[in-house]
């Protein structure tokens, strides 16, 4: 009887949101098509291995010559002799838990001595990762000063920034009217500062010396196609010089890897500028991978350069949350899930997320096994261990998950694990 009494309000309601829809395509972002990449399944297994020096290139992936091309310019600016490193850095997504991977960014800065964040080569983000990928640049490769602005901006907004800074929430029933049940415009502001403050420093760096040859990779999901694209930001910080619409692709491209798909608004990016309502939807990068790095690993073996890949989880890698409770006490979480939609949803986005990130990782370690060979390269990787937690616990009985998707006590937290993390050097070795 309930349900039927109530089929009427919906119907009413079905009815005015379809009247009052604020769903149309929006106005789209431009950016020069160079600067998107669209890699998929066979590309990658297959005509992505093509060396250009073979003259057998099917011409389908640009990735792949932007790679060689980064590589030549590392091997140039060198000149040594002895054979080289060349070393990715990938980041994951993860909402609030980026502020673990900002720890270790920060914390790695810390170093004096073995691998050092200004040897990485390559860095890859989606979502949280791809937020944080601007002050990963300059931390990585910018002059003393640079460094460290870049360092203490990663750690306000990772550990000062709560939900009400970021988004506005706008009620389960707009999801009938809009694309969203959120707004990101104050993500736009502060990636707008970000953008202002750092990204002309990359753009003034010369494109000789220590600054060949690298690159920094956003991932996202045109929701037209279904393919995954990646942006090398870098190269377009650089472009910012010359391309008047480059720093908003920039802010775009970001944005996209991170509107997850119903909580934010998607983002709409076009290659002609002659139609800018004709533009394609883009969603964060997480849809598809949780990390990726290309497996284009054959022009890195072909200039006989070792591999290092270091990667960064934003999570706890566990369907059951490893949590700690006011009356005391951490340990993994249990749930019963109550019946209802919204509760089978949210543990459904969670067990996918998770086992989205470990197949990514094996993802990644099988591909270089099939190149390079077991125990002829480097992978390691870090995540927020349920010890790293009770530890922080231990120290601060306020580190505790709340219902906030950013939450700046519990984001302090993970922050200074990420930190101890790095400054101890607890990698672990990957193994699948």
């Amino acid at each position: 009887m309930k349900t039927i009494a109530i089929l009427p309000f919906l119907s009413v309601l079905l009815l005015s949101g379809c009247a009052t829809s604020q769903t149309s395509r929006e106005a789209s972002v431009f950016c020069e098509g160079e600067y998107l990449i669209a890699l998929d399944d066979e590309m990658a297994l297959s005509d992505m291995l093509t060396s250009p020096s073979s003259g057998r290139k099917s011409g389908k992936s640009r990735f792949h010559d932007h790679l060689y091309e980064m590589i030549d310019q590392k091997t140039i600016s060198s000149r040594e002799t002895r054979k080289q490193k060349y070393t990715v850095l990938v980041m994951s997504g993860g909402g609030q838990n980026g502020a673990f991977g900002a720890g270790v960014l920060n914390g790695w800065s810390a170093r004096s001595d073995g691998v050092m964040r200004s040897d990485i080569d390559m860095i890859t983000t989606i979502s949280t990762g791809a937020m944080a990928l601007t002050y990963a640049l300059v931390g990585n490769y910018g002059l003393d000063d640079q460094r460290a602005a870049s360092d203490e901006a990663l750690r306000k907004i990772f550990t000062e920034t709560s939900e009400d800074d970021l988004i506005e929430k706008k009620g389960l029933f707009s999801i009938i009217s809009t694309n969203s049940l959120a707004n990101t415009e104050g993500l736009g502001r502060m990636l707008d500062e970000a953008v202002k403050t750092f990204v002309p420093m990359v753009a003034n760096w010369p494109e000789q010396g220590k600054w060949m040859g690298k690159s920094a990779f956003v991932g996202m999901v045109n929701m037209d196609d279904g393919r995954f694209y990646v942006v090398d930001l870098l190269h377009v910080a650089r472009h910012t010089k010359i391309d008047p619409h480059a720093q908003d692709c920039y802010k775009e491209v970001i944005l996209a890897s991170s509107a997850e798909p119903v909580n934010f608004p998607p983002r709409f990016i076009t290659t002609n500028p002659t139609v800018p309502d004709g533009g394609n939807m883009y969603v964060d990068g997480g849809l598809r991978f949780g990390l990726f790095w290309n497996e284009n690993l054959k022009a890195i073996k072909d200039r006989e350069m070792d591999i290092e890949v270091y990667v960064i989880v934003n999570g706890d890698l566990a369907t059951n949350s490893f949590v700690c409770h006011d009356e005391g006490g951490c340990y993994t979480e249990k749930k019963t899930i109550k019946n209802k939609v919204l509760d089978i949803a949210k543990r459904s986005s969670t067990i996918v997320t998770d086992q989205l990130y470990i197949g990514s990782l094996n993802r990644i370690y099988w591909n270089l096994v099939k190149e390079f060979g077991v125990g002829n390269f480097v992978m390691n990787y870090t995540y927020i261990k349920p010890e790293y937690i009770e530890r922080e616990y231990g120290r601060n009985k306020n580190c505790r998950k709340s219902t906030s998707l950013f939450d700046p006590v519990y984001m302090k937290c993970l922050y200074n694990i990420g930190v101890e993390v790095a400054e101890t050097w607890d990698w672990q070795e990957f193994q699948p």
